[in-house]
Order: structure tokens, then sequence, then C-alpha cells
């Protein structure tokens, strides 16, 4: 079931009257009324860890659009369509079929929702007077309302159309004459089943599984007696633990005889790795642990998919030159390491040009993939082996070998060669071409 909260002001409460009923059949709508707008974060804040998205009136969603940039879970407003809003029109030109929309305020729309189209209908000397230049916060409504005030005292119009429902008594009370416009409850209803088709598609996607796999590293290279490595078992998954309590994330934490298996969901992940971005895992062990761990993420749709990408990943950064965590997802993507300048994206997918370049230079397929990585996110086809090295993760030696098989099969030459100190080699800059598909 879908728990939707639906953030909107006091005096629009009763435009909703009928909604939550017409969709308990897939979804819980709560209600989250608020007075002024600077009520509408704390409403959020609270709310946003018991629902799977919000649906705002337009002015919250501008507010705290300006006062955080961006948000935490899915989140829409109620909108009036243009063919809502057309039909209104309509309906109040065939009562007054003398409607001179030059004399009306319309206070909703402007140039970010394009005029609702209206610049199209009318000539610039015809348009109704809209809304211009107001900041989004608690002021809004009382300058919004003096300006239909002001224009009607002037003599300038003869209707006003608002959204702003929390004005509406006011403009009864100055003899405004005006129509209050919200999307009707068909149109609420419609817009929540959309809704609810989006946040279904995303919980269905986040509840998939997601594991990660730890290890612990050599610590220069000395080999340990069997009571140091319990001791640093026993410290990562103390570590383990106190991690989840501080982040509030409950995760199964299962220990084998060399590693240690967190499951959880792949939505508890994405908030470990802020969205796949960096890894705050990798920082909290770093900070308390006394030796080295790698961290491989998988994700799948079952346990054994999650598992053995976990394990790929794991390796991936165990094999890494520098500490760093990587992760595989359910479509084969590749990323890490996390948070570092070389984290590079790519998929472990085979093609007919890749498989063919593989068995004629004795790469894998992984290895190329990795190469294309490279080279799209440099946005150039010229390395050196010391970039190809850095981005990959391997020694300068690696890089090397690699790029001499591409260069014996053709598909890199050397452009020139650069010295950078009186003594030793030159460096070679490689043109490399592999092909895309």
């Amino acid at each position: 079931m879908i728990r939707l909260g639906a953030i909107i002001a006091q005096h629009s409460l009763t435009e909703l009257v009928s909604v939550p009923a017409r969709v308990q059949e897939n979804c819980e709508v709560v209600m989250l009324p608020y007075q002024r707008l600077h009520e509408t974060p704390e409403l959020y804040r609270q709310n946003e860890q018991s629902v799977d998205g919000f649906v705002l009136t337009e002015l919250a969603y501008a507010y705290l659009m300006q006062e955080w940039g961006s948000f935490s879970i899915p989140t829409y407003t109620f909108q009036i369509s243009e063919q809502e809003f057309y039909k209104k029109l309509f309906q109040l030109t065939l009562r007054n079929r003398d409607m001179d929309f030059s004399r009306v305020y319309i206070d909703f729309i402007n140039q970010q929702n394009n005029f609702l189209g209206l610049t199209d209908i009318f000539e610039e000397a015809a348009m109704p007077y809209t809304l211009k230049g107001f900041v989004v916060n608690d002021e809004i409504y009382e300058a919004v309302l003096n300006e239909h005030i002001r224009l009607r005292q002037e003599g300038k119009i003869d209707l006003s159309l608002t959204r702003l429902s929390n004005i509406v008594p006011e403009l009864d009370r100055n003899g405004v004459p005006h129509l209050y416009v919200f999307p009707s409850p068909d149109s609420i209803v419609s817009q929540f089943e959309q809704i609810i088709t989006e946040l279904a598609a995303i919980k269905l996607a986040e509840s998939r599984i997601a594991i990660g796999h730890i290890t612990i590293g050599q610590v220069g290279g000395e080999k340990e007696s069997l009571n140091e490595w319990e001791l640093r078992q026993m410290l990562l998954h103390k570590s383990l633990l106190e991690f989840s309590t501080e982040k509030r994330v409950p995760f199964l934490i299962q220990k084998s005889n060399k590693s240690f298996e967190i499951i959880s969901s792949f939505k508890d992940i994405k908030l470990l790795t802020d969205n796949l971005t960096q890894c705050l895992l990798l920082a909290y062990l770093e900070k308390t642990l006394p030796f080295p761990v790698h961290i491989g993420w998988g994700v799948g749709n079952s346990m054994y998919k999650a598992r053995t990408n976990a394990q790929a990943a794991n390796g991936m950064s165990a094999a890494n030159q520098t500490p760093g965590t990587f992760i595989v997802t359910d479509s084969d993507q590749i990323i890490g390491p996390l948070g570092e300048e070389n984290c590079l994206h790519y998929r472990n997918q085979m093609n007919d040009t890749i498989q063919r370049l593989s068995e004629a230079t004795d790469l894998s397929t992984l290895q190329l993939q990795k190469i294309l990585a490279v080279l799209a996110k440099t946005e150039s086809n010229e390395l050196t082996a010391d970039e190809l090295a850095y981005h990959l993760g391997v020694t300068v030696r690696s890089a090397n070998r690699m790029l001499n098989r591409l260069e014996e099969k053709g598909v890199a030459h050397v452009l020139y060669k650069k010295q950078e100190k009186l003594r030793g080699r030159p460096t070679k800059i490689y043109q490399i071409q592999l092909p895309v598909e």
C-alpha cells in the first residue's frame, strides 16, 4: 500500500474531501494542512520517513524548492491542466458573453508555466493581468491580495482568478469579484493515480535486495596469527553494528570465515552511498579501524544475484591499488571506486565486437569495457600508461601491458613521446580507437 502525504493549505481541504476514498484501494492519503508557508518544511521533515511521496500545492512546492533546492523523496504538485483551465475560461464566457480578459487578474499564471498557453491566444494588449515578481514567502498572501484589491479599486479589473485559498475570505470582504480555481476532484484523482503508479514502481525498484560483501585487507604483507585475525574480525563486527545504529539503518549482518555480509535493500544502499556517489560505510570504517577493508555492494532481484554481484564488486575493491568501494547493479552496471576522482561507470556486457577484440588481444571483455569507460569519462581517446593506471586502479606496468597489446592489434598507436624529465624514458601518448556499438 502506497502512503502519500498531501501538504495542502487549510482552506483547500474541502476540495479533497472525496479523493482519499476514491484511491483507498491502492493508496492511503495522509492530509497535512498548513496555514502559512513557513509551516511546510516541518510538515515535510516530520513525515518524510512515514510516506512514500508527497503532493504539494504549487506555492508550497515553490517555497520548499527555494529553501532546499531538491527533495529527499518523490514530490509532486497539485496541477491544473491547460485543458481544465480553458474549460473554466469557456464556462466564464458562456456566463458573460462580453467578457474582456484584459480586465481579468489571474494570480497563478506566469512565465514559469508559460502562462498556460494564453500568450498563444491573446495579443499582448488583450492579455489578462498576471502574477509578477513576488517572493515566495509568508508575505506573498498579503502581497497578492493587495494586488487584487488595488487593481479592483483602480477600476482596471472586473474579475480575479486565484489559486490562493487563503485570500478568498479577504477578497469577499473587500468586494472583489473572484473565482477560486482548484483542480476538480476527477482531475486530482487522475493525478493521484498517476503518482501512485510511479511510486509503486519506485518502491518495487528500491525493494530489490542489496548485499554488502566486506573483507579485511592485508597489513604490511605479514602473515597474521589466529588471535590477530579473530581480533580484527571482532573489531570489524563491532564497527558494523555501531554504524548501523548511528545511521539508523537496520541491516542483517552475517559472518563467515573470511568475510562479513550485510543484507539490506536497494533503498537503504542508496542512502548509505548518497545515491551511489560515495561510501559512508567505508569512510566510517577507515576512522574506526586500524586496518584496511574492502567493500563491494551487489544489487539483485534474488539473494543469489545480489550475493554474486557483491562478491564481484568486493573483488574489484581488493584488486584496486587504493581503498575504494565498488557497486555491481542488477543490470550489470559497475560503479567505482565511489567518491574518487577515478570513479568509472560501465556495464559488463559483451557484444560481438568487444568479444572478438578480447580474443585477439588477450584482454578480458571487462578490461576493454573499463578502457571504454575511461575514454568516455576523459572525453578523449589519448592516454598515457600513467593515466590509464590511475583510472583503472592498476599498476603502471599492467597499464603498459594493456596498451602494448592494443597497439599490436592496431587498436592503439603512439601519437608522440613526451620527455617530462631530463633523464629517463619519454612518456608515450597513445591514441586509442576502440569501436563502440
